[in-house]
């Protein structure tokens, strides 16, 4: 069980403060994301055979670096001289 002492640390670990609100929200989610990690590791896999994919390297395709011929992030997401992102909800 993930206790909210621990998603607190691993808000510290990453530089955020954390409300008292999104501590109970992010410590339900990562509970959740537990309970699918556990259901995916009872899954019996010892009778599946692994899948082989073999693909030559010559049919992968060239790959070569080209410069922008404009900015790729237009000026809309521009603020300041810094390049703002969308808000997180």
């Amino acid at each position: 069980m993930v206790t909210k002492e621990q998603v607190k640390h691993l808000g510290w670990l990453s530089r955020l403060e954390l409300s008292d609100q999104e501590l109970d929200r992010y410590t339900a989610q990562i509970e959740e994301i537990i309970r699918y990690l556990d259901k995916l590791d009872s899954i019996p896999l010892e009778d599946i055979e692994p899948i082989y994919i073999t693909k030559k390297f010559t049919d992968l395709r060239k790959d070569k670096a080209e410069l922008f011929s404009s900015n790729p992030l237009g000026t809309k997401y521009r603020k300041n001289g810094f390049v703002k992102g969308p808000r997180m909800a």
